[in-house]
């Protein structure tokens, strides 16, 4: 399905369908958030970033909140240049809630894998798309994404990078969420 099509779906919003003469109306919302514009990751001075996500500020997620019931499409997309270091993957961990892990050892131990994109060795570039970008994620990542968007809304990513020493610029990073659910 292209981006597109995800787009029109998602914005129709609101639809009634008539089945054995009861109606029964649903809602798919699409929100994104907007990571920091550009990160970096840099092994040897910080070697993650931290992003405190907190889908009560975006005001589609408010207005429907109460009613979501499942997660039906989920992306994050952006360009990922490997400025410096070998062939390897970025990966995104979720914790729920807004944490400060220090290290990537306590992000692994108290977090759940959400995501993971490879990229070539330095200098390559790496634009991840919606399509692409789907069949990347880890189900237990996204288990607990729908638990986190369904609770309070509030949780933390880490993305860092999986090879040796590296330098990865982020650009243009987001995080797209298609929820649904009834009203």
């Amino acid at each position: 399905m292209t981006m597109k099509l995800r787009l029109l779906v998602a914005s129709v919003g609101l639809s009634a369908v008539v089945l054995t003469g009861c109606f029964i109306t649903q809602a798919q919302v699409f929100t994104h958030y907007s990571l920091p514009n550009p990160f970096t990751i840099d092994s040897t001075t910080d070697p993650f970033e931290r992003v405190a996500v907190d889908l009560n500020t975006i005001s589609e997620y408010q207005d429907h909140k109460d009613n979501i019931q499942t997660l039906t499409d989920v992306a994050i997309v952006g360009k990922f240049t490997n400025e410096s270091g070998p062939a390897g993957s970025v990966e995104a961990w979720i914790t729920p809630g807004i944490t400060a892990y220090a290290t990537v050892n306590a992000v692994k131990t108290n977090g759940t894998k959400l995501w993971a994109g490879s990229i070539g060795a330095a200098p390559s570039t790496r634009v991840i798309g919606w399509d692409e970008s789907a069949e990347m994620f880890n189900p237990a990542g996204k288990a607990m994404l729908l638990a986190e968007a369904k609770g309070d809304g509030q949780f933390t990513i880490y993305a860092f990078g999986t090879s040796g020493l590296y330098r990865i610029k982020v650009e243009d990073g987001q995080i797209l969420i298609t929820l649904s659910g009834g009203v």
